[in-house]
């Protein structure tokens, strides 16, 4: 599934928090690992190319095939990272935030102008990441919507390549009275049992409490020991005009392993026609 991991950097530490994690999914995934730097004035090249040179030898990257890529870009970052996901349609993109902000803006420009302009997935190493493995189990959220389900394929498929049982979860409001002939964890596990069919591996489900999302699910991630959290952009209460919704943004601030981000491709599109 994974053959080659993009990674972006800039030359801050917050950025190279993402290298680590791309190597250790290089080296589940038997994939090769590419970091780049885009530059915008050629006198600059030869100075990033020595910097990369520098920084790789001070990471541990044994066991996998590393490079690195000095992009002159004449646009955005976001841009020449795109024209790199073109040439490679397998690659994946995984970046760092920085960890500021309450919404999308945490993640950076760079990393919303590339779910605007692409259908992801971006990994995405949140600020409380730490050592980011890819062993443990995988944890993915609905809430109803078809967007909240899309990504469930995706979740089971990582599960397969990396060996790593899915979780389908919900949170209820622990405020709504359900009625005693109301089975409330019917809904996951009704994914989940379809999930399992159609990918033809065990998928578990649990229904959580809590009238904040993100803290239920981060917490819940946390005691399983997850490796990966698998989330949409946006869910039932997200709003198409901003790129990252808060929920997706929230995992990301809150999240001791990494999320995969991926963008609804009917919002792709939808930025798409807005651009033309």
């Amino acid at each position: 599934m994974v053959q080659h991991v993009i990674v972006p950097v800039d030359g801050s530490d917050a950025s190279w928090r993402a290298v680590d994690a791309a190597v250790a999914l290089g080296r589940c995934c038997d994939a090769s690992v590419e970091v780049v730097e885009v530059v915008f004035d050629q006198p600059d090249v030869a100075e990033a190319v020595t910097r990369l040179a520098d920084r790789v030898g001070t990471h541990d990257t044994e066991g996998v095939t590393i490079t690195t890529r000095v992009e002159l870009a004449a646009e955005s970052v976001a841009g020449a990272v795109e024209r790199l996901i073109e040439q490679q349609p397998d690659a994946l993109v995984a970046m760092a935030s920085h960890g500021r902000g309450r919404s999308a803006a945490l993640l950076g420009s760079v990393t919303e102008e590339l779910l605007q302009r692409t259908f992801g997935p971006i990994l995405v190493v949140g600020p409380k990441v730490t050592s980011p493995g890819f062993a443990g189990p995988i944890v993915t959220t609905v809430d109803g919507s078809e967007a909240s389900e899309s990504v469930l394929p995706l979740a089971a498929a990582w599960g397969i390549e990396l060996g790593s049982e899915p979780w389908i979860v919900e949170v209820a409001d622990p405020d709504v009275v359900v009625a005693p002939d109301v089975n409330e964890s019917a809904y996951p596990a009704r994914l989940a049992r379809g999930l399992s069919h159609d990918s033809g591996h065990s998928v578990q489900f649990e229904v959580l409490h809590g009238h904040v999302v993100h803290d239920e699910v981060v917490s819940f991630a946390d005691s399983i020991s997850a490796s990966l959290i698998v989330a949409s952009t946006h869910g039932r209460t997200g709003m198409s005009r901003f790129v990252i919704g808060s929920t997706a943004a929230a995992f990301v601030r809150h999240a001791s392993c990494p999320v995969l981000l991926v963008r609804p491709p009917h919002l792709v599109a939808t930025d798409r026609e807005g651009t033309t």
